[in-house]
């Protein structure tokens, strides 16, 4: 791969872990005469010698590539913030199991220097494009490399959604909401729902019902080259949509939502050379206490 020639460097935690990587990062830097760019809410808490860009634009235009410092929510930030541009993203993994970052806080030092001689390879990852339609007008547009999905606000009760695929009807989903998600975002909200695991490099839609009423309403896969469009049924439905969890819209009664893929996607940064399905054995624990049977002479 090409090498990179400069990092845009990114965390909103605010912890000590955070600040020893972030110093780690600028002493890499400074001994490999590497460029290096902190993010502009990194400002009251930089290492010694480093300075903040003087806005987020001028950050995001400097940076050849960003890192983000955190866990999977952080990543799923840094995507929104690069407005989906195909700049590389890799994640230093602060959080829980990190399915979107690649580098362990022990590797780190290691890691950047892989990137920087171009030992590296980018994963390209399908981008949600959302909008919704009131009365005939579009009132709300956003994306999503993880999902977009519908829950009640404050009423703890069953919703009433439509939902199609292209022009074919699909059913009137009866649920605690509907989740609409990417294969990359099919280990995340999907998954604790009682979605299916599907590998990211598929081109498809998870519909999955949150909750359903009916045990017969189960997760679908659907081609991604047709849109899924849902309508809220509900006359007072107190809903809520929102994007990776980080933009959300309140939905009315008759709202239509509609979710495409137009071949927008978001690239990551992969280091190890390991399968998707080695990723899902290492963080979700896949065969672990299971001992092979001794074999008979």
């Amino acid at each position: 791969m090409k090498s990179i020639t400069s990092f845009g460097i990114v965390s909103f935690k605010r912890n000590e872990k955070v600040s020893d990587v972030l110093q780690r990062i600028q002493q890499w830097a400074a001994g490999n005469g590497f460029t290096v760019y902190f993010h502009p809410i990194l400002r009251d808490r930089l290492p010694d010698g480093a300075r903040a860009e003087e806005s987020e634009d001028v950050f995001l235009e400097k940076s050849g590539a960003i890192v983000s410092v955190g866990g999977d929510g952080t990543f799923l930030s840094v995507a929104h913030m690069s407005r989906f541009s195909e700049k590389p993203v890799v994640g230093v993994n602060l959080g829980g199991l990190g399915f979107l970052t690649d580098i362990g806080p022990d590797e780190l030092e290691a890691c950047l220097d892989k990137i920087k001689s171009g030992e590296y390879h980018l994963m390209s990852r399908m981008v949600l494009e959302g909008r919704v339609m009131r009365g005939g007008v579009t009132v709300c547009q956003f994306k999503a490399l993880n999902d977009i999905y519908i829950n009640r606000v404050n009423m703890p009760k069953l919703t009433s959604i439509s939902a199609w695929c292209g022009d074919a009807f699909i059913t009137d989903f009866f649920a605690d909401g509907l989740i609409v998600a990417t294969p990359n975002g099919s280990t995340a909200y999907s998954l604790s729902a009682g979605g299916p695991i599907v590998e990211p490099t598929v081109q498809a839609f998870l519909l999955t019902p949150v909750c359903p009423h009916s045990l017969t309403e189960r997760p679908l896969i659907l081609p991604a080259d047709r849109p899924v469009r849902l309508v809220v049924n509900e006359k007072n439905p107190d809903l809520l949509l929102t994007a990776d969890g980080l933009e959300s819209f309140n939905l009315q009664y008759g709202d239509e939502v509609t979710v495409s893929y137009d071949g927008v996607r978001k690239n990551l940064i992969q280091l190890a050379e390991r399968s998707y399905f080695t990723l899902l054995r290492e963080k979700l624990g896949w065969g672990r206490g299971y001992k092979t049977p001794v074999q008979p002479l």
